[in-house]
C-alpha cells in the first residue's frame, strides 16, 4: 500500500522496514521492538488497538515533550499514514476527552512534535535527533494541508495547529501569510483552550497584531480540572 501524504506518494511499511528501531534511542530501551507494532496498529481494524497504539505511540516517542532518535521515523510513518481511512475512526484520544477521528490526534500529535522541536534553539533532546525532526517539519507541513478546510472542525482545528508549529522553521515562514487567516478563524474560535492559547501565541510571534480575537465558539465546554485545565500536565497532552 502506498499512501499520498501531501506530496510525494509514500510506502508506509517500507517505512517500518528502513528503521533499525532496536538502535535508536526510545524513552524507555525496552521499547524498541514494539515500536513498529504501535505504529501499525494505528491503522489496525480494532479501534481498541487503534486507541491504545496511539497512547504508547506518545509514550514511546514523545514520552515528556522529550525527543528521541526514535521520534522522526515515527514521525515520517504518521504523515504517511494521515490519508489512511483508518484514520477516520472516532474514539477518545491522548489527554482530550471530545470524541475525534484519529486523524485529528494525529495531526495534533504532529503540531506537538512541532512545536517542541522549534521552541527554543536547543529543542528537548540530542542535537542530532532534533535536527531530524526538525528536517521532517516540510513533511508535517504538507501532509497537514489537504486538510486546512476539511468539513470536519475537529480535523480542521488539529492541520491549523499542525501547519502552524511548522512555521518557526526559517524555509516554512514564507508561509506565514496564508496561515494567519486560518489561525485567526479556527484556532482562535476555538472550544479548545490549548488552541486558542497557541492562536495568540503564534499571532503575537509572527508580528500580527492578536487583538482582538474572537472568543471560543461555546462556553462552558471545557475541563475545570485534569490535565487540560491548566494546559499542561506531567504527561503532554499529543
Amino acid at each position: 500500500m502506498t499512501l499520498n501524504s501531501g506530496g510525494a506518494a509514500i510506502d508506509p511499511w517500507a517505512l517500518l522496514l528502513e528503521t533499525d528501531w532496536s538502535s535508536v534511542e526510545h524513552c524507555c530501551p525496552d521499547t524498541a521492538p514494539s515500536t513498529p507494532v504501535i505504529l501499525a496498529g494505528l491503522l489496525d481494524d480494532d479501534e481498541d488497538v487503534q486507541r491504545i497504539a496511539v497512547h504508547d505511540l506518545g509514550q514511546a516517542v514523545t514520552h515528556q515533550n522529550s525527543i528521541y532518535g526514535a521520534t522522526a521515523p515515527a514521525a515520517r510513518f504518521v504523515v504517511a499514514v494521515l490519508g489512511h481511512p483508518r484514520t477516520m475512526t472516532s474514539g477518545v484520544y491522548f489527554h482530550d476527552e471530545r470524541r475525534r477521528p484519529l486523524r485529528a490526534a494525529l495531526l495534533q500529535w504532529l503540531g506537538d512534535l512541532a512545536d517542541d522541536a522549534t521552541y527554543d534553539a536547543d529543542g528537548p533532546g540530542e542535537p542530532e535527533d532534533v535536527a531530524a525532526v526538525r528536517a521532517v517539519l516540510p513533511l508535517i507541513y504538507e501532509a497537514a494541508r489537504p486538510y486546512l478546510a476539511d468539513a470536519d472542525l475537529l480535523v480542521r482545528e488539529a492541520a491549523v495547529h499542525a501547519a502552524a508549529m511548522t512555521l518557526a522553521a526559517p524555509d516554512l515562514a514564507v508561509h506565514i501569510p496564508e496561515i494567519v487567516p486560518l489561525v485567526r478563524s479556527t484556532l482562535s474560535t476555538s472550544d479548545h483552550r490549548v488552541y486558542r492559547h497557541l492562536a495568540e501565541r503564534c499571532l503575537v510571534t509572527w508580528g500580527v497584531e492578536p487583538a482582538p480575537l474572537p472568543g471560543p465558539r461555546t462556553s462552558g465546554s471545557e475541563p475545570t480540572d485534569g490535565p487540560w485545565a491548566g494546559g499542561h500536565s506531567d504527561d503532554p497532552p499529543f
